[in-house]
């Protein structure tokens, strides 16, 4: 789907060129009963597609961004991220529940996510988190059409995955950034070739969004400077502010950005957090300072304190009878000045 919607694009662009499509089952979608970190990372969504650039059987692909690793692959380049769409993830469950506080005491949320889990957990330790892959129409059956012994209260899906797919009746629950932040790169698309092939780079530029461009540059630099991978909880969002109008309208001086950064225990119950304004201009300084700040506070050991998700027996899958309230749980540190 979202192939095609860029294959639109460069025909807009360059109607006399005809964009001919390769579909690839990637690795990933294969393995959907094991985690990411048993069978080698995010490159599972990715390895095969890029394959085929590399050997010359094809002249661009197309990513969600956030299924990329931080570091580029070796002779291949982003070369353009479209306009950015919704950021947020989705609350779906069978009863339509707008709240993650909605749900009832003990809940099984299925989710591959260390990010969303440990979220999940640090709003509502009471939570059980049960390991769920596929695409998305798999992990919607799982949840609102169940089959066999599990049973599933929820599960979470990105905004923008659903809106590509023209499932918008599953996004009316969107969940606050406040409550939880998404993923390095969340609702953004790569558009991926070779680093030699300027001909497709020149003809995929006009399809890059520099706010867009901006933003996901500097929140892939956050996990990478942080060592993380797609088993790390981190969340990551850098979007353009609203500040007071300046004379300076045409110059990038007159725009600001937002640099949220969380890195979270497993369990949920450490958070450090980061949350700061700078003008465009200082957005890479603030990235490395970001970083380093992070670092000092000790993301890293959270990090590697092991954040893997792994199936619940199914005699956990117990449907819960009541709901309860919220379950608040205090970060360990604050936001620095």
């Amino acid at each position: 789907m979202q192939a095609e919607l860029v294959g639109r694009m460069i025909n807009r662009l360059h109607p006399k060129i005809e964009v001919q499509f390769r579909w690839v089952e990637s690795q990933g979608d294969k393995a959907l009963g094991q985690s990411l970190a048993d069978q080698g990372g995010k490159g599972l969504f990715t390895r095969d597609v890029e394959r085929l650039l590399l050997t010359n059987e094809a002249d661009l692909a197309v990513h969600s961004l956030k299924d990329l690793p931080a570091s580029d692959t070796t002779g291949l380049v982003l070369a353009a991220v479209p306009r950015r769409a919704d950021v947020r993830d989705c609350l779906i469950t069978p009863q339509g529940l707008a709240s993650i506080n909605d749900l009832p005491q003990d809940a099984v949320v299925g989710t591959a996510s260390p990010r969303r889990a440990a979220h999940l957990l640090k709003l509502r330790p009471d939570l059980k988190i049960d390991l769920m892959r596929g695409n998305v129409q798999t992990r919607l059956d799982k949840v609102l059409n169940p089959e066999g012994v599990k049973r599933y209260d929820a599960t979470l899906l990105a905004f923008a995955g659903l809106s590509r797919l023209g499932m918008t009746e599953h996004t009316a629950h969107p969940i606050p950034l406040d409550d939880m932040l998404p993923a390095a790169c969340q609702g953004a698309l790569a558009i991926q070739c070779r680093a030699n092939d300027h001909v497709t780079l020149t003809r995929c530029l006009p399809l890059n969004n520099p706010e867009a461009s901006t933003a996901v540059h500097a929140e892939r630099q956050v996990v990478a400077g942080l060592g993380g991978d797609c088993h790390s909880p981190i969340a990551v969002l850098a979007e353009q502010s609203k500040q007071p109008p300046t004379p300076a309208k045409r110059n990038a001086d007159a725009h600001w950005f937002r640099l949220r950064v969380r890195v979270l225990s497993a369990d949920g119950s450490q958070c450090l957090e980061v949350d700061e304004q700078v003008k465009t201009k200082d957005l890479r300084r603030l990235v490395k300072r970001v970083i380093k700040d992070l670092k000092e506070r000790g993301a890293q050991k959270l990090l590697k304190s092991g954040c893997e998700i792994t199936p619940l027996p199914a005699s956990t899958h117990t449907q819960p009878v009541a709901p309860t309230q919220p379950h608040p749980v205090q970060d360990v540190s604050a936001t620095p000045a």
